[in-house]
């Protein structure tokens, strides 16, 4: 009986805690977005494979990223003394 008290004090507490926030407006574009993207992506693929194309992106980040990953080593390369 007292912890059911405590804990409805706490839900109420909790409950106006939540109130005290605005209100999100409606995401009913969000949906109409994706069905717009999967239909593009659809119509992509009837012209590219879409796992060639990822693929190929992946492999693009991979390599863009090493080139800043090997540049910031031979900068801290060059920050230590006796070693060029």
């Amino acid at each position: 009986m007292i912890l059911e008290l405590i804990m409805d004090a706490i839900k109420a507490v909790i409950l106006f805690v939540i109130s005290l926030f605005p209100t999100l407006p409606e995401m009913n574009f969000i949906k109409e977005w994706v069905s717009y993207f999967g239909e593009l992506l659809l119509f992509v693929n009837r012209f590219v494979y879409l796992r060639v194309l990822g693929i190929c992106l992946i492999t693009i980040l991979i390599c863009y990223n090493l080139r800043l990953i090997w540049s910031i080593i031979i900068w801290v390369l060059r920050k230590i003394p006796g070693v060029s």
